[in-house]
């Protein structure tokens, strides 16, 4: 008889219940084991599978292989995937609302782009916004360039038409005489005024009886004795006096300087306005009204010291006609190449005191073609102390002080 049968009921009982706990134990403890192993293989699939998205971040991706990594690997056994997806069990999460969630892109899909578009977006935008500053600021600069270039024409063209008085002193002194103690043979006071295209030309005879800043003790004596007593400033200050204005600019002319400045020229074309005879350093030359001669040096000079029958204003009107010739010879375009040379001889030889832009007034004037204003100041014969003198009437000289004054635009009244 088996032992089972000696027990009682209730040993027998017991002992099942004792078989099915252990069973049970047993079966517990194979559980765990399983679900030990399960972790510790996933555990080492992520650590996997971390190495691999680091090295499919350094190369490209093959394009024969699916989205999902764990699609394509080849190097496990088909059991262990089999045995993985038996007892690893993922969790599923639902979503509110019965919506399926969108598959996000893998990881190294999400930062590959942000890597290679941002960047230039970045640099881009720089750009954008770095172009409008740089354009704005060379407008600002191109805007001042021109502002300070526009003022710099407006001020040398106001300064190239300012009004240039010009005074031109004649002197007696023959060839290889000082001009020491020598007296003025002729006055001429140029005014150019380029804004109104004219030229005030006042002749003023030399036995004139004026005041003279080098004499104050005398009240009065003839203007061609300043030269000798002052020489030029003092001829300057007596003719600002008389006429009440400024001189800018002066020369002094001799006999010989006279001669080859026509020469250095090229010599000059003048109408006589006087038929005479007159003897020069060369020769005699005959000059009929009305005919107009290609005077050199010497020609010239004997047709502007003529006076014997002719009045003194009369020989200052062919002084004019002849210096009036000059300018026009170097205004045209065959004498554009001569004026360098023509202003050293001026400046070493004749004493000339004019800066550029008084020479750019004069010469703008000159092309202009202007009209010529010929004025001579109007007076009496006199006698002071048995000597002779040129007594200037009051109406006479308030009309040349009335046509030298000028606006405040720069134009004759």
């Amino acid at each position: 008889m088996n032992d089972d049968q000696h027990l009682s009921r209730v040993e027998r009982r017991k002992r099942e219940l004792e078989r099915e706990r252990l069973t049970e134990q047993a079966r517990l403890d194979e559980q765990v084991r399983l679900d030990e192993e399960a972790r510790h293989e996933t555990h080492q699939h992520q650590g996997h599978e971390a190495d691999k998205l680091n090295n499919d971040s350094n190369r490209p991706t093959d394009p024969g292989q699916g989205e999902h990594p764990f699609l394509n690997r080849s190097d496990e056994p088909s059991s262990e995937r089999k045995k993985k997806s038996l007892n690893v069990k993922k969790p599923k999460l639902s979503l509110p609302f019965g919506k399926k969630r969108k598959s996000k892109p893998r990881r190294d899909e999400r930062r590959e782009p942000r890597q290679k578009t941002r960047e230039p977006e970045r640099t881009h935008a720089k750009r954008e916004t770095a172009a409008p500053k740089e354009k704005s600021r060379r407008r600002k600069w191109k805007g001042k360039l021109l502002l300070v270039l526009l003022l710099l024409m407006i001020g040398a063209g106001y300064m190239a038409t300012r009004p240039v008085t010009f005074l031109v002193m004649g002197s007696d002194a023959r060839v290889g005489e000082s001009l020491s103690g020598s007296r003025t043979d002729s006055l001429q006071l140029m005014e150019f005024v380029p804004r109104s295209r004219t030229v005030q030309n006042v002749s003023i005879p030399r036995d004139t009886y004026t005041a003279i800043p080098c004499e104050p003790e005398r009240e009065g004596d003839k203007i061609t004795h300043a030269f000798a007593y002052g020489g030029a400033d003092c001829t300057v200050g007596a003719v600002e006096g008389l006429t009440e204005t400024s001189v800018d600019g002066q020369v002094v002319i001799t006999f010989e300087t006279f001669m080859e400045l026509i020469d250095l020229v090229g010599g000059v074309n003048v109408t006589a306005t006087h038929s005479f005879s007159e003897k020069g350093f060369n020769q005699t030359y005959e000059y009929t009204e009305g005919v107009s001669y290609a005077m050199d040096g010497d020609m010239a000079l004997a047709y502007a010291r003529h006076r014997k029958t002719d009045t003194d204003g009369a020989r200052s009107n062919r002084q004019t006609e002849v210096m009036s010739a000059v300018a026009d010879k170097l205004a045209s375009p065959t004498g554009w190449t001569k004026i360098p040379a023509t202003y050293r001889f001026m400046k070493d030889e004749m004493g000339l005191e004019m800066n550029p832009l008084q020479m750019a007034s004069i010469g703008m004037t000159m092309v202009l073609q202007p009209q010529v204003d010929k004025l001579q100041i109007e007076g009496e014969d006199a006698y002071i102390d048995n000597v002779y003198y040129y007594q200037p009437t009051e109406a006479s000289v308030q009309a040349i002080r009335d046509a030298l004054d000028l606006t405040m635009w720069g134009t004759v009244r």
